[in-house]
This record gives C-alpha cells, sequence and structure tokens, in this order.
C-alpha cells in the first residue's frame, strides 16, 4: 500500500498528493502551500483510480475535495 504526502493551498481548498518515494513539484514549495500531513491507502481507505492514473503521468494528483481529507499527521 502506498503512502502519499498532502499539500494544501493556503487561500483555497485545492490539495496536492505526492507518494512519497517521489519528489515533490516545484510549484508546492512555494509559501501557497503548506504540508498537511499523510495519506495511506489500505483496504479501509478506498482512494480514486484518478489519483493512481494521475499519479503514473504526472507523479502527483492536484484535487478539489467535496470533504476536506482526514489526515495522519
Amino acid at each position: 500500500m502506498l503512502t502519499y504526502n498532502v499539500f494544501g493551498t493556503r487561500e483555497i481548498d485545492f490539495y496536492c498528493a505526492v507518494p512519497e518515494d517521489r519528489p515533490v513539484p516545484a510549484f508546492v514549495g512555494s509559501t501557497a502551500w503548506e504540508f498537511l500531513g499523510r495519506l495511506e491507502e489500505s483496504p479501509a481507505v478506498k482512494l480514486p483510480k484518478s489519483l493512481r492514473v494521475a499519479v503514473r503521468l504526472n507523479g502527483f494528483y492536484i484535487f478539489h475535495p467535496f470533504e476536506k481529507p482526514k489526515l495522519a499527521s
């Protein structure tokens, strides 16, 4: 199971999930983003297929959730 580092923007609710074994995109290094916690994929946590596809193609996944994600610190 993969673990993702999750970053969020300070102004609006945009999030970026990056697998722990991948480099963090440069744009996340700006002051507009902050580290929010980790999200671990497990049988109890069903992550969207779009996350896996985006990570495979881009190395990260940007999303705007309907609900704020519950993250482990």
